[in-house]
């Protein structure tokens, strides 16, 4: 097979290959703030979207308009990453955040809901192949030790997003007009993309990978991800997507309308989702930290059960800020975990097919995505109490941290709280239970 034909940066190589630049962070950060907006968006839409009299929708229509965005997700993730391997991080980052800002100003002119849908759908695409090029990109610019906690930090971008999306309906929405937050999404985007262009660096290491020596056939890409010995590795880190992708996506969409029917007004009930990403945001990180010293696969079981125990806790009637509490932990565990399980990802896989493994992983993983707002949908539809649509939305963490739990062996990051004597006495074949398709490469990928 050919080198790959794209061994340019696009006029801004990072200064260093294992130490990312507070500009790449920062780029990073905004970039994925876009994101988060424009997810949650659709969330924090939904009751004015219900209420917005010339489309006169129901509840099980508005589901089917949140289920579009991740639809397109799929498509991007999985669409994206054999292009991200092949071409480059930087510039599936720059085209990928151009179609999300494009689509938001689509939602904001659509006079019908099919456009409206068509817009959703477009935001997805360009979202879902965001992060296949950013997390590799952040990944491969961390230093060892590090890696979660600079993807946590970008990462946090989407809670951040998520929140400023609440915000601003919260500020600007008024009656039953919902245009205003997608326009302001659409304008974000367009601050984002000279910021991202002028200053967002290309991966000295995928540079290195992709111009030193061809690959050898089948040992990059989505073939190498769908073979043994990764094969099993990408089916585990699939499902866990999935129910980590169920949860966010069913919680941002349906939280306030939940709240809502349980007798809070509707600001109070987007207080709820601003809390949601706030502990996202600060418990992500916390995590992350953890997760650099103690390893990938306790601390993703765990954000699992604390989401799971927190969306229980949320049907509770408890005094306001005790709830207020209970709903901070659900972000850092339900929506949390999502960026652990990234960092996984990448540590399992080698450079030329790293972006490929996240892209197909998460592909696959919309697929609760999918389902989460489809869920709450028919959930709200049968006029359930509120109790139990929280139960059955904590069904999905549980399984999760019993698959998290379940799956064998260690990456490179599992050994991360262990003393050097006891690194020093484990054997690294035991840690690679198949060769790695690049040897050279010093983050080679290892089946968890």
């Amino acid at each position: 097979m050919s080198t790959p034909a794209f061994p340019r940066t696009g006029g801004k190589p990072s200064r260093s290959p294992s130490t990312p630049t507070g500009a790449a962070l920062a780029v990073g950060l905004a970039v994925m703030t876009l994101e988060g907006f424009d997810l949650v968006a659709f969330g924090a839409t939904t009751p004015l979207l219900l209420d917005y009299r010339p489309w006169d929708l129901t509840v099980a229509t508005v589901g089917l308009l949140g289920s579009l965005t991740p639809i397109g997700m799929l498509l991007g993730s999985l669409l994206v990453g054999q292009f991200t391997d092949r071409f480059g991080r930087r510039r599936t980052t720059l085209v990928s955040a151009a179609l999300v800002s494009a689509g938001m100003f689509a939602c904001a002119a659509a006079p019908l809901p099919a456009l409206f849908g068509a817009g959703r759908f477009v935001v997805g695409l360009g979202a879902g192949a965001i992060y296949p090029a950013m997390a590799p990109l952040i990944f491969e610019l961390a230093p060892d030790g590090r890696k979660n906690l600079y993807s946590g930090i970008v990462q946090c971008g989407t809670p951040i997003g998520g929140a400023f999306a609440a915000l601003a309906a919260n500020t600007l929405l008024s009656g039953h007009s919902f245009h205003a937050e997608y326009l302001v999404g659409g304008f974000a985007g367009l601050l984002v993309l000279p910021m991202a262009y002028a200053w967002l660096p290309e991966s000295t290491e995928y540079q290195r990978a992709v111009t030193t020596s061809a690959p050898a056939p089948g040992s990059r890409g989505v073939r190498l991800v769908l073979k043994p010995p990764y094969l099993t590795s990408t089916l585990l880190f699939s499902a866990m997507a999935a129910l980590s992708f169920l949860l966010i996506f069913g919680m941002n969409t349906w939280l306030p309308e939940l709240m809502r029917t349980a007798d809070y007004p509707l600001r109070s009930s987007q207080t709820f989702l601003i809390l949601l990403n706030l502990g996202a945001t600060v418990g992500g990180l916390a995590m992350a930290l953890l997760a650099d010293r103690a390893g990938s696969k306790g601390t993703v079981t765990a954000s699992f059960a604390l989401g799971a125990a927190a969306i229980v806790g949320m049907s509770a009637q408890l005094p306001l800020p005790v709830l207020y509490g209970i709903v901070i932990l659900g972000g850092c565990g339900a929506v949390g975990v999502q960026g652990l399980l990234n960092v996984y990802i990448s540590r399992a896989y080698p450079v030329t097919a790293r972006a490929s493994a996240v892209g197909v992983a998460l592909g696959v993983g919309r697929i609760g995505a999918i389902a989460g707002p489809t869920l709450g949908g028919r959930l709200l539809a049968a006029d359930l109490a509120p109790r139990w649509n929280f139960i059955l939305f904590a069904a999905p963490a549980v399984l999760g941290a019993l698959l998290a739990q379940a799956a064998g062996g260690r990456t490179p990051g599992d050994d991360r709280g262990r003393t050097p004597r006891a690194r020093r006495q484990t054997p690294r074949a035991q840690d690679r239970p198949a060769p790695a398709p690049r040897a050279q490469e010093s983050t080679t990928g290892h089946t968890p």
